[in-house]
Formats: C-alpha cells, structure tokens, sequence
C-alpha cells in the first residue's frame, strides 16, 4: 500500500466512524459522480480524486471523475447546474468558473452564487509570472521594460475571457501602464505547454499547475503574486518586491446543485476537511502550491460571496466581456 492510500485509509476509518454516529451512513447508495469543468491534470484534479479515495474506503461506492473541459469551465458547471439535487452529481469549482467565468459572459448560462450549494473549500493558490525557460526575459524588471517599450506585441496565455489567468494578466498589464495580447487555450495544461513551447512569451499560472516543469528547468518564474515568497521557490521575489502591489490567488472547491439536501452538504464538507486537515496531506499540498482551505458549507458561501463582491466590478472597469 503506497503512502496516499494509507493516508487515505486511515482517514476513510475515522470518517465511517464519524459518519456513523451522525446517522448519516445511508449515503451514498451508488458511485457518486464528480462533474470537473477543467482538462484532466489541472490544478485541483488530484485533490479530488484523492477525497474521492477517502469516501471510497468510508462508503464502498466510487467517486467517479467526469472531466468536461471547455469555456473557463462553464460547459461542465452547466452541465452541473441541470444535474439532480439528489447528492449523486458533484462539481468541481474555481473562482474562474464560479466567480469571474459568470462575470464576464454577458448571458451567463447561471450563476455562481445562487445556482450552487458550496460544500468545502479545498485550497488557495497564489499567482505567478512565468515565461519559457529559454527567454530572454530574466526578471520581472526585464519583462517589464519589454512590455513598455513594445506595447500589443508581446503576448501571454490564458484560458478564456474571465479566467484567473486572463485577470491576474491585465491587472498586471494594467499596473504597468503597459499593453500585450491575450491568446486563450483551453486548459492550462494547455497554456503551460504553449508557454513552453515558445507560442507565447508570458503566463500568469500557479506552482500548483507549473511546479514540475520549474523543476525540470523547462519554464522560468519570475515573481509571485503573493504577501511572501514560497519555501518551494525561496529565490523568486513577489511582485510587490519588483515594485508592483499585486496579491492576487484563486480558490478551489466543491460544490453541489441548488436544492442538494443539507446532510449531504455536510457529509462532504466531512469527507473533504478531515482529509485535508490532516498533517501529512497539508505538507503535500503546500509542496504543491496549494494552501489548504477546508471549511464547512456556511463558510465556503461567504469566501464565495466576498469574492463574487471583490471581481465583479474589477471586471467591469477592465470592460472583460464576452
């Protein structure tokens, strides 16, 4: 048995328990499945699959991963949206497709606030500027001066209007004073590999998503959006130390139809902190860039809701609309 699934296992004992004792062990009777609006491999995948692996050995029923990628995941949240609310169809959410996804489609096919009932956050992760490992782009300094001086002909990666990657770009442009051109992929797995295939000059991505590739020497980082630099990358100074106030990051969670009843809200905001509390799985994903954020229901809503507060008029002023 490797070392997740003891984890997990160990994890999976305590909740059955738990569970037990709540009265609440009827559910679920068959495989639950977990509807993922992002390419497969994207920040958040394997954290869901690992939850899936807890409610696996505390159940005996499988989670089931559906991965429907496309528009900064609003094609699968959607597909969400029209799901039962009987517990048995999940979603995986970010604040790209449950936040600024919504805000900058001008008939949004729902809404992030009032069409879903939050369950559990799972992390945060902190922006970071990247570019591909051969440029000639060396600081955040460099990039900068290059910007300027060449406005709209640099261009950098995001995957759709509204994606975290597009607003962290144009906030960071903006801050600037200086221009570049977006150029959108689906995923970002996706938008890494572009990046490091020379199709494009910049990125504004995650350690989460980009970690193995700083490590294999195949993109370079050059700032981090963030109040302090990370253990990971202790060399990598954050846009405040290059001169700019950028502090920009992006949750991850689950979430459930309008209308799921409350025990199974609560029974996978169980499931989801009592994983993610643990001190072995909390050093895992700080490794990864992702700072755990387990919460319950009521808790996760209210993230949810400041941040629907925080970047519905942002995106108004930058006019991102589609």
């Amino acid at each position: 048995m490797n070392r997740r699934n003891m984890i997990a296992g160990s994890i999976a004992s305590m909740l059955g328990t738990q569970l037990h004792a709540q009265g609440s062990n009827d559910y679920p009777r068959r495989p639950v499945t977990l509807i993922f609006p992002f390419p497969a491999g994207s920040p958040g995948d394997a954290e869901v699959r690992e939850i899936g692996i807890a409610m696996h050995k505390a159940t005996g029923q499988p989670l089931v991963m559906d991965y429907r990628p496309g528009a900064s995941g609003i094609i699968g949240t959607q597909l969400a949206q029209r799901a039962a609310p009987d517990g048995y169809t999940l979603l995986y959410g970010s604040t790209t497709s449950i936040v600024t996804g919504p805000a900058v489609t001008m008939k949004s096919p729902y809404s992030g606030t009032t069409d879903f009932e939050p369950l559990t956050g799972i992390g945060r992760m902190d922006g970071l500027l990247i570019v591909p490992a051969n440029s000639k782009y060396h600081t955040a300094q460099e990039l900068a001066e290059a910007l300027k001086a060449n406005p709209g002909k640099l261009n950098y990666g995001t995957i759709g209007p509204g994606s975290m990657s597009h607003l962290i770009g144009e906030l960071y442009l903006q801050t600037l004073g200086a221009k570049a051109t977006p150029v959108a992929y689906k995923g970002t797995p996706q938008a890494v590999q572009a990046l490091v295939a020379g199709e494009i000059d910049f990125l504004a991505d995650s350690v989460a998503s980009s970690g193995g590739l700083i490590d294999a020497g195949k993109v370079r980082p050059l700032a981090l959006a963030a109040n302090k630099r990370l253990s990971q990358l202790p060399d990598v100074p954050t846009l405040t130390e290059t001169g700019l106030k950028l502090v920009l990051g992006v949750w991850l969670g689950l979430f459930a139809p309008k209308g799921t009843p409350r025990p199974v809200l609560d029974q996978w905001a169980l499931y989801a902190s009592s994983y993610l509390r643990d001190a072995d799985v909390r050093s895992k994903l700080l490794a990864r860039g992702i700072e755990p954020t387990p919460s319950t229901p009521q808790e996760f809503a209210r993230q949810v809701a400041a941040d629907e507060a925080q970047w519905r008029p942002l995106i108004k002023s930058l006019n991102i609309q589609t």
